[in-house]
């Protein structure tokens, strides 16, 4: 049997989910939602997709605004412990968490809002499986609905790019190697965690966006009006650029 790429490997999530949703990171979850917020016209009974939604920390917090929400992940453990933090906040009622990939999930003219956050597209080898994932999104926002999408762009990463990094918590050390590939359009990682029972060693890959390549892909697929900005605040797509984030509207 073939082994699964990373991004279907549950032993990849269950590795480095510690890493990957660190405290500080699910933290920071209220106040990137209140940024999102800001960016969006939503109604107070909005519905929203959060896909991919991980271990839940955005959709939990939406739905604690009032929201309903729909997570949608491919790993299943992740799935549980979002269901979890659902219960642990009261707010199961407003929650529904689907275990499907993103590329195949698709509800047509559900939601008002969808947000992939969290550098969470472009995982896919092939190019059409991108567009085909930007096509579900459009189909499953109804007329006037929004995808707001924030990840590591192109220019963003040019400016803050290392070929080396390393993490570590309670002892167990996360290391990255980081090599740039296929003229600037993909990036291969290396990712290695280390406690003191064993090493594990994974390749991470993703396709690279400039912010120009992202909304002409959203306007291949139906979407318009997207706007660019620099950040989750709203600021503009710069030098000064942290993130890019496309706010699209169907």
């Amino acid at each position: 049997m073939d082994k699964p790429v990373w991004h279907e490997s549950e032993a990849f999530w269950d590795a480095f989910q510690e890493y990957v949703f660190a405290p500080e990171t699910v933290e920071k979850a209220p106040e990137q939602i209140e940024q999102t917020l800001s960016l969006l016209d939503l109604p107070s009974d909005g519905v929203v997709g959060d896909v991919p939604c991980g271990v839940g920390r955005h959709a939990v917090e939406l739905a604690a605004r009032g929201f309903r929400v729909t997570g949608v992940d491919a790993t299943a453990a992740y799935l549980e412990r979002a269901k979890e933090r659902a219960r642990e906040r009261g707010v199961s009622e407003r929650t529904e968490f689907v275990h499907e990939d993103m590329r195949a999930f698709s509800r047509p003219e559900e939601f008002d809002a969808i947000l992939n956050l969290y550098t969470s597209f472009g995982y896919f080898e092939d190019r059409a499986d991108d567009e085909r994932t930007a096509r579900n999104f459009h189909d499953s926002l109804r007329p006037g609905g929004t995808l707001l999408m924030s990840l590591t762009s192109k220019e963003t990463l040019a400016g803050k790019f290392e070929q080396r990094t390393w993490g570590e918590r309670d002892g167990t050390y996360f290391l990255e190697e980081h090599q740039i590939t296929d003229d600037w359009s993909w990036m291969e990682n290396r990712w290695i965690v280390v406690t003191e029972d064993e090493t594990r060693e994974f390749t991470v890959s993703h396709r690279l966006y400039s912010a120009f390549e992202l909304t002409a892909l959203l306007e291949r697929v139906g979407f318009d009006d997207a706007s660019v900005y620099g950040n989750l605040d709203g600021d503009p797509y710069d030098e000064g650029a942290s993130h890019l984030v496309v706010v699209a509207t169907r």
